[in-house]
């Protein structure tokens, strides 16, 4: 195995927004599928575009568009749902492409605490052949009053 050979390469999948390309540990995702009927989850945070049913699961959609304030739009055919496991829930983050998996290699991954100290959504950020990729902080994903009130919406579906 690669992680025994090389314990400190990261493995992550990399996705789209924009024009930009951020990255989630591999670790962290369930499942990646392509755009579905999202349904209306009345009182959710505004960021959350609806829920999705995922083999009998309610898993509630993140609008990773206005997570980091780009413009917001219609789901497309195109569009990809990355299932994601948080501390505290099973997340659908939509996203424009999921462009595959990456390893990031020591020395070429900087914390953001020292390069971006403003991007709270942001853990690091990975310099690769393809470019920069921002890592995505997923346990920054719901603040404490969106998780509330995702908490309280989705409370209302049972």
């Amino acid at each position: 195995m690669i992680e025994q050979l090389y314990p400190d390469i990261d493995k992550v999948v990399i996705f789209t927004l924009e024009d930009l390309s951020y990255a989630l540990p591999l670790a962290n995702i369930i499942r990646i599928i392509h755009a579905v009927e999202v349904s209306l989850l009345p009182k959710a945070p505004a960021i959350i575009e609806g829920i999705i049913n995922v083999g009998g699961r309610i898993i509630a959609v993140v609008d990773m568009r206005k997570r980091f304030g780009l413009v917001s739009r219609e789901m497309s055919i195109d569009d990809n749902l990355i299932i994601v496991k948080t501390e505290k829930r099973e997340l659908a983050l939509w996203v424009d492409t999921v462009s595959g998996i990456n390893e990031i290699m020591p020395g070429k991954y900087s914390d953001t605490k020292a390069t971006l100290p403003y991007a709270e959504y942001i853990k690091g950020v990975a310099k690769t052949e393809e470019g920069i990729i921002l890592i995505y902080d997923l346990e920054q994903c719901l603040n404490l009053a969106e998780e509330m009130e995702l908490e309280q919406a989705l409370s209302k579906q049972n």
